[in-house]
């Protein structure tokens, strides 16, 4: 994914300081947009996440109520012969009920598959955010030298919930 293509090593008496800082100005922008990106990700996965959660309760309110629809049938047919009128909505009800079933639990079927590929997104936009970030942080280090780094090592930001990376 890198957009920078350095064929061999930079040293500081190989290159100006107008090309180093051009190539770590790069560098810094490729993780910034690097980590917008991961960072919508991420909101994208939170709202799936919370649709099938709706979607799940739906389903679960979907069924008691075809439960209390299948007891409401229950209790017509025995009182039949004096409310048959009665029974016929209650049946109505049932098919309803079923039908609701069916294209809910469908549909919470869908959004957990969605939820789950974007789940295995989220992880591997997650490890190549480490991967290139070790890369840049393996960049700035050859572009600055060993003691050329500064805040305790930290060369390029790290995304929330990673592990920092830093240099010895």
């Amino acid at each position: 994914m890198s957009t920078l293509q350095i064929t061999e090593p930079l040293s500081s008496s190989s290159t100006s300081p107008d090309v180093i800082k051009k190539v770590e100005k790069n560098i810094k922008n490729e993780a910034k947009h690097e980590e917008k990106t991961l960072k919508s990700t991420i909101k994208d996965l939170s709202k799936t996440e919370k649709m099938e959660s709706k979607a799940h309760k739906a389903a679960v309110k979907a069924e008691r109520a075809l439960e209390k629809a299948e007891k409401h049938e229950q209790k017509t047919l025995e009182k039949f012969h004096k409310a048959e009128h009665a029974h016929d909505v209650a049946v109505t009800d049932v098919h309803k009920a079923q039908h609701d079933l069916e294209a809910l639990t469908k549909n919470d079927g869908k959004i957990q598959q969605s939820l789950n590929a974007k789940k295995e997104k989220v992880e591997a936009a997650m490890k190549a955010n480490d991967e290139h970030t070790q890369e840049r942080n393996a960049k700035l280090t050859a572009l600055r030298g060993p003691g050329g780094t500064n805040e305790s090592g930290r060369v390029v930001p790290a995304v929330e919930g990673s592990t920092p990376t830093t240099q010895n």
